[in-house]
């Protein structure tokens, strides 16, 4: 017995088996780490990408969007269409659906500036008295059907794309306050006023922000940055092993005594975690960048209704 308490056999095999599990699982968390680095960089390219576009396009969130698609397709990579998070073969096709909606929607704009143009003559002709309420009557039947039809396209839009949320564009300014009250499409700012002052300048310099869920795709890498992430959303310390976090102290990470749980709180995270507890469970985190120029085209406030 003393013989076999003094032998060091197998010393290291235990060692390895002890440190081995851990190599690993940080090394799959490095190699996870510079994918994010890529895809965070990538954003930011998208977010110029889309800024460009928008200050061509009259600020559009939908040619920004796909601009920030299209400049995002090389972090998708691999990623599997049974995750319903989204598809880089279908967004292009569905870049070119949009992009003829969006020609239609440019359409209802023509169309209401000719209804109010040809309406003006003929109301001037009635007596006064009545001027006013046949025009007030007059703007509320433009902009309902005009409402109603950008209601279709948008209706029709969303049956192709469905729930679109893994990449975002939100425009920072300019703002709805911007623009003056008038009809339908005919509001807009002109982006070449430059002698209005600063302020009107400030309305024509387009700021955006691209929100960016990147999917984790390393293995076991994954599931460690995404917990690790949302703990630090919700302020959560975690305790126990790295494959089995536990929100209690002292916890090997062998039992679930007190599992770790993001169920509530943060409105971002609840939907990340929910995406993780599923059957085929999608790590995401999200990436933000934004981007200013100075816009070459006059934007609508249309496009930030829309």
């Amino acid at each position: 017995m003393k013989r076999l308490l003094a032998s060091n056999k197998g010393q290291a095999m235990v060692e390895s088996a002890i440190i081995i599990p851990l190599m690993v699982a940080v090394m799959l968390s490095v190699l996870q780490l510079i994918m994010i680095q890529h895809a965070r960089l990538m954003t930011e390219y998208a977010a110029f990408n889309a800024a460009r576009a928008g200050i061509v396009w009259n600020a559009d969130r939908f040619i920004m969007q796909n601009a920030a698609i299209l400049s995002l397709l090389p972090t998708m990579d691999g990623l599997l269409s049974e995750s319903d998070i989204g598809n880089p073969s279908q967004m292009l096709a569905h870049i070119v659906e949009r992009a003829l909606f969006y020609q239609v929607n440019r359409r209802v704009g023509s169309a209401v500036d000719y209804v109010v143009n040809g309406t003006n003559s003929l109301i001037s002709h009635l007596p006064s008295s009545i001027q006013g309420p046949a025009s007030t009557l007059r703007d509320a039947a433009v902009n309902a059907a005009a409402n109603a039809v950008d209601s279709t396209l948008r209706d029709a839009v969303d049956s192709i794309f469905g729930d679109e949320g893994l990449i975002s564009v939100h425009t920072l300014n300019p703002t709805m306050a911007t623009f003056p009250t008038g009809i339908g499409h005919v509001e807009e700012v002109d982006f070449d006023a430059v002698r209005k002052g600063d302020t009107w300048r400030k309305a024509t310099r387009l700021s955006i922000k691209v929100k960016y869920y990147y999917v984790l795709r390393i293995p076991f890498g994954n599931r460690i940055i995404h917990t690790a992430y949302l703990a630090t959303r919700t302020g959560t310390e975690l305790y126990g092993a790295l494959w089995n976090p536990q929100m209690q102290s002292g916890e090997t990470g062998f039992r679930n005594v007190a599992p770790v749980n993001f169920s509530s709180g943060i409105e971002e995270v609840k939907k990340l975690w929910q995406a993780s507890q599923g059957s085929k469970p999608v790590f995401m985190v999200p990436l933000n960048a934004t981007y200013t120029m100075r816009m070459q085209s006059n934007p609508y406030r249309r496009s930030l209704e829309i």
